[in-house]
């Protein structure tokens, strides 16, 4: 379920999504399935409304930031639909926005013309989770639910608040006890160069909030990790953590 929070057109909302048990969710070999398939989906359901800033898959966290597009794109957008015609790269996504590649849906599917956007956009964020958790029901053989019921919702306000959270999320891995190196978790989108992360994250925008370099984001993320290994016997993650703010001493 998705909390009753107002999204609004063209603003950045960190979205969360806990589990029912802790460490269960993706052992081993799994949460790499789990991050393939969760790229898919955000081309799917995700990327038709917004371009996501980043994206991250740990043992009981789903995290994802994502700037929605204005109101007059949103417009435009095709529904969601079963028979999905067009899979959407952040690299094709500006020629979409324009209207230069075909739709996402069939052309009879009506767009979000007219409608509560906010609404929208909340069915566009759980029907990503319900493909998600149906996929791996399948995959994996199981039954029920695969998360917690609500998910969490923050506004970040100006690009200091998404910076902040940006370089946090690549190192949400620490949390869990995974002390590997950020080049070396696969779980992340640290490597902004590679082709498998930026078909889902619009690495322009992210290196345009960090000086128009990667190194620059790379630099700030490991930056973050520093500060956290310093308190690693003490940080812990927060549920109700404001929003922008991911780790704490104790």
């Amino acid at each position: 379920m998705i909390e009753q929070k107002n999204l609004k057109p063209g603003s950045t909302y960190l979205f969360t999504k806990e589990i029912l048990g802790i460490n269960i969710w993706f052992p081993n070999n799994q949460r790499q399935w789990a991050v393939s398939t969760g790229r898919k989906n955000l081309g799917i359901f995700l990327l038709p409304i917004g371009k996501v800033l980043g994206f991250t898959i740990v043992k009981n966290k789903l995290l994802i930031v994502i700037e929605f597009h204005s109101r007059e794109v949103l417009e435009k957008v095709p529904r969601a639909s079963k028979d999905q015609a067009y899979l959407l790269t952040a690299h094709d996504q500006d020629r979409y926005i324009s209207g230069e590649l075909p739709p996402i849906a069939l052309e009879e599917s009506p767009t979000y013309e007219g409608e509560n956007l906010s609404v929208a956009l909340r069915k566009r964020l759980a029907n990503f989770l319900q493909s998600f958790t149906i996929q791996y029901n399948r995959h994996y053989g199981r039954k029920d639910r695969l998360s917690a019921r609500y998910s969490g919702i923050f506004e970040l306000e100006g690009e200091e608040d998404i910076k902040k959270v940006l370089t946090e999320l690549q190192n949400t891995p620490l949390i869990h006890e995974d002390r590997r190196s950020l080049e070396a978790c696969n779980t992340n989108t640290f490597d902004l160069e590679d082709k498998e992360i930026r078909k889902v994250i619009s690495y322009r925008k992210v290196m345009e909030l960090f000086g128009g370099t990667v190194k620059a984001f790379q630099d700030a993320a490991r930056q973050v990790r520093k500060r956290l290994e310093e308190i690693c016997g003490n940080f812990r993650y927060l549920q109700e953590v404001a929003p922008g703010c991911y780790f704490t001493s104790g």
